[in-house]
């Protein structure tokens, strides 16, 4: 694969790295260079109703999944920037053949080819 592609797909991924880190910041705060969703501060004085409370955790639960996604991506992105930086972009991590530009094109974060 040509210099040039894999920097444009470096590019994408520095991009995608951004965002992430953006959406991630609303909802969760980085710690020891994992990501935490932020918790709700349940109202300690029993001010909340039962179902109130259910609603909170409920919620935390949904973002705390969504916040795992994207740690998950963020992951994948920060191995492929690495490959890039080490020379070893866009080779499959289980057959050690070169992945198709398509699937790169689809996802720059692919470690692998689509049937391995």
């Amino acid at each position: 694969m040509e210099q040039s592609r894999i920097e444009q797909f470096r590019e994408q991924l520095l991009k995608e790295k951004e965002r992430l880190e953006g959406d991630l910041s609303e909802s969760a705060v980085k710690t020891d260079g994992h990501w935490e969703t932020k918790r709700q501060q349940f109202d300690e004085a029993g001010r909340f109703e039962e179902e109130e409370r259910a609603d909170e955790v409920e919620e935390y639960e949904n973002e705390s999944s969504i916040d795992r996604q994207l740690e998950t991506r963020l992951a994948d992105i920060a191995i492929a920037l690495h490959k890039i930086d080490a020379g070893t972009y866009g080779i499959c991590e289980r057959c050690k053949k070169t992945i198709d530009e398509a699937r790169l094109t689809a996802n720059p974060a692919a470690r692998a080819h689509v049937n391995c």
